[in-house]
């Protein structure tokens, strides 16, 4: 189970008007951060493609957003090689850019919109023109089979060079773990998994789940990968879980193995020179993406 805590900054701008009145402008964000891919075309007629990250609130009608160039670098914000990593780019008010604004309506279908809608209008905004934006993006790594990460974390009960908590299938039997009901009514306790052939071995780790004499995985008659489908003559049920058939087939099909990479990618802004911002930094939010590897 994983416990979200969600935290909200109260960041103050104050800004001064021609008759010198200040005034304060609270922006009390959620931190939890959309994403829009941006094409936009130059004189010359070449392309370009920017990242958007952004954040909204309805009263008043505000937004924060944060403009980057899409390039090979700032895509692996999102695919980050080491856990942790640290990207930081320098705000210049062109190719990269920071806007608080305010607007008359719902921004949320203006701020990436190819055609804007005509009732909405920004009312106030207020560009960056310098200040780094420092991207950290963090991963977890799940196979989301069944059986909850901190039971796998040091395993690899099939030898296959994958642990078991990004193995799909743990015993390398060709069955999903998942398929393999290891946790019948998904309360984390696994003392309950399904176990055919009741050796106390539960079947998501069994190389063989009837004990018959044959491997699980040369149970596939018709060597598709999918075992579930190879039903003797005269049986219910899948050869792999019948202990009254025991014909051994050539495994002709291996399956892949993919996993997810959740990916959480940090936003902290400082030195940002926008007049009205009355903080030396400021932490935009979050934003998540989710991989299959």
């Amino acid at each position: 189970m994983r416990n979200c805590f969600l935290f909200f900054t109260l960041i103050i701008f104050t800004c001064a008007c021609n008759d010198g009145e200040i005034i304060e402008v609270q922006l009390d964000f959620d931190k939890d951060l959309a994403l829009c891919q941006i094409e936009t075309t130059n004189q010359s007629g070449s392309s370009n493609s920017s990242f958007l990250f952004y954040d909204t609130r309805s009263d008043p009608f505000e937004s924060l957003s944060l403009l980057i160039p899409n390039t090979s670098t700032t895509q692996s914000i999102f695919n980050p090689v080491n856990n942790g990593e640290v990207q930081s780019i320098a705000i210049d008010g062109n190719t990269v850019q920071f806007h608080y604004r305010s607007y008359n309506g719902d921004p949320n279908n203006l701020i990436c919109a190819v055609i804007p809608p005509a009732d909405v209008n920004i009312t106030q905004s207020y560009p960056a023109s310098g200040g780094i934006a420092d991207f950290t993006s963090t991963f977890v790594d799940d196979d989301q089979d069944g059986v909850p990460t901190i039971f796998e974390i040091d395993g690899d009960s099939d030898g296959d060079g994958i642990p078991n908590y990004i193995d799909e299938d743990d015993d390398g039997d060709n069955v999903l773990t998942m398929n393999e009901i290891p946790d019948p009514n998904g309360d984390g306790d696994l003392s309950d998994a399904q176990d055919t052939d009741g050796d106390l071995i539960p079947d998501y780790l069994d190389s063989d789940d009837d004990n018959d004499g044959t491997l699980t995985i040369n149970e596939d008659e018709n060597g598709n990968g999918n075992l579930f489908d190879d039903i003797a003559s005269g049986s219910i049920t899948a050869r792999f879980l019948d202990e009254n058939f025991s014909n051994s087939y050539t495994v002709l099909t291996f399956n892949e193995n993919h996993f997810f990479r959740i990916v959480t990618v940090s936003i902290l802004l400082t030195n940002i020179d926008i007049s009205i911002l009355a903080a030396d930094s400021l932490f935009m939010g979050t934003y998540e993406t989710i991989l299959i590897l």
